[in-house]
């Protein structure tokens, strides 16, 4: 009797719950199986703000038989000497990790790409897109960057498991505008 007791007082133990919230936020991660899911993903991670999915899109000999390159723009080249001879996939960690200490945590970051040329080989694709970049940067003054945009040319390499990634990034200035070379400048020293 007491056990009866004890069974009606209680709550159904074979009840539902209420579910609880996500304590992390979902990924768009789409697995790199082309060249233009590669840039879907680098576009994803900075809506995101996602650093480990922007830094999967990079190349690196763990994966693939190169390692990542940036290759700056001649100008930002120019007024950053030294900056940019050895940017690879560390330095590109670090310009990201810097930029999005700075960002308050309700921003939005967005960026495009529009196809302008494709270059197609067996393992590999040059992909020239023109680019344009916006965020909230907490800043002041005259010098904030809150909106970018350029060219680039992507080569893009297929590892022995059909995956795609960047293993080269050039950026070049179409314009006045500030540019990604200049962001990473900032960022990356």
């Amino acid at each position: 009797m007491a056990t009866m007791l004890v069974f009606f007082a209680c709550e159904n133990p074979f009840a539902t719950r209420e579910p609880e919230d996500p304590k992390t936020s979902q990924s768009n991660w789409i697995q790199p199986t082309s060249p233009s899911y590669v840039l879907v993903n680098l576009k994803n991670a900075v809506f995101e703000k996602n650093n480990s999915n922007y830094l999967r899109c990079l190349a690196d000999t763990s994966v693939s038989s190169r390692a990542f390159k940036f290759i700056a723009d001649p100008a930002a080249v120019i007024a950053n000497p030294g900056l940019f001879e050895r940017w690879g996939k560390e330095e590109e960690a670090n310009y990201l990790n810097q930029l999005l200490t700075i960002l308050p945590k309700d921003s939005t970051m967005a960026a495009d790409f529009n196809r302008l040329e494709e270059t197609t080989f067996q393992d590999s694709v040059i992909l020239l897109q023109t680019y344009s970049l916006a965020f909230n940067e907490k800043c002041e003054t005259d010098l904030c960057m809150r909106n970018i945009e350029g060219q680039a040319e992507f080569r893009l390499l297929r590892t022995e498991d059909d995956l795609w990634y960047i293993y080269r990034w050039s950026d070049y200035s179409t314009s006045d505008s500030i540019i990604w070379s200049e962001l990473k400048a900032r960022f990356g020293k």
